[in-house]
């Protein structure tokens, strides 16, 4: 008699099953999935997203303006222009912009607006609904400036020694390579900007703008603590363009160049993006958001 009783209460056991490896890989996807959605429906909506439309798009009308307004646009090297608007226009300019224009707001904002705590009371792994967010910033922001460098180099193959053949397309493709990686370590370093501060846009333009245009004149390694220098060195031309000139000026100022190549330089962009995420994710469990303002107050 108390074995037939205790099988009924085997079978009603209330303790919960242990959750598999393909399961909670799967509950991650899907949370990360849901973040990320949720974040680009915000993105495409808000009216931001055209006003960084159209500073993006602006330096597509520098080489179609040298082509169609200017006498001698034949005799122009149009790989030198495309060369110089990618490089110092789209990679060194907008693309730290645009991670200011979004990066800094995937944390930020919600911090602003008080709807983060709401955020994080939900069942989703605060891992997933980071990187979701920083993910829709990374497709929005590449397919701006991915389709800007595209277009500024069909307007450059109306001027000379630029065409869609072999050399153009890896010359492309090397320009929008540097571009993705610029993408995602100026946009982490934005991402952990608008994790631990108040003012993330005002630091953020100090250290993208001000402090890695300073690090370059320095003596010495100091241009090593820069984003900048690591995608410069993916460009096809190497640092700073490249440009004889360039290193000539660099040498008049008793700066010493090291060279670090284009496959140390990316390995090293990797390590600072995913040591930024990995920061910022713990930035946002660790702080009590909660606790900015109490309820009633």
């Amino acid at each position: 008699m108390m074995e037939q009783a205790a099988q009924p209460f085997s079978k009603t056991s209330v303790l919960p099953k242990p959750v598999s490896a393909s399961g909670a890989l799967g509950h991650y996807v899907h949370c990360l999935r849901a973040s990320f959605g949720h974040s680009l429906s915000l993105m495409l909506r808000r009216q931001r997203i055209i006003l960084a439309a159209v500073i993006t798009f602006l330096p597509v009308a520098i080489p179609l303006a040298l082509a169609l307004l200017s006498d001698d646009q034949f005799g122009r090297d149009g790989s030198e222009v495309f060369s110089k608007m990618a490089s110092e226009a789209h990679i060194n300019t907008l693309a730290p912009l645009l991670a200011l224009f979004f990066a800094t707001m995937i944390i930020g904002e919600d911090v602003e607006s008080r709807t983060i705590p709401l955020m994080l009371t939900r069942p989703m792994p605060r891992s997933a609904w980071v990187l979701g967010r920083f993910g829709s910033y990374l497709l929005v922001s590449a397919t701006l400036l991915g389709t800007s460098i595209f277009l500024t180099f069909a307007a450059s193959t109306a001027l000379a020694d630029l065409n869609f053949n072999r050399d153009g397309l890896e010359k492309l493709g090397t320009y929008e390579f540097a571009m993705v990686m610029a993408l995602l370590a100026n946009g982490a370093l934005a991402l952990f900007l608008g994790a631990v501060t108040k003012r993330p846009i005002v630091i953020g333009l100090f250290f993208l703008y001000g402090w890695q245009r300073l690090a370059t004149f320095v003596p010495g390694v100091v241009d090593f603590l820069t984003i900048m220098k690591y995608t410069n060195e993916l460009l096809p031309l190497g640092i700073d363009s490249g440009d004889e000139a360039v290193r000539e000026e660099l040498l008049a100022f008793k700066k010493q160049l090291y060279y670090v190549g284009a496959g140390k330089a990316a390995l090293m962009l990797i390590l600072i993006t995913a040591t930024l995420l990995a920061l910022s994710v713990a930035v946002v469990r660790i702080r009590e958001y909660a606790t900015d303002r109490a309820a009633g107050t």
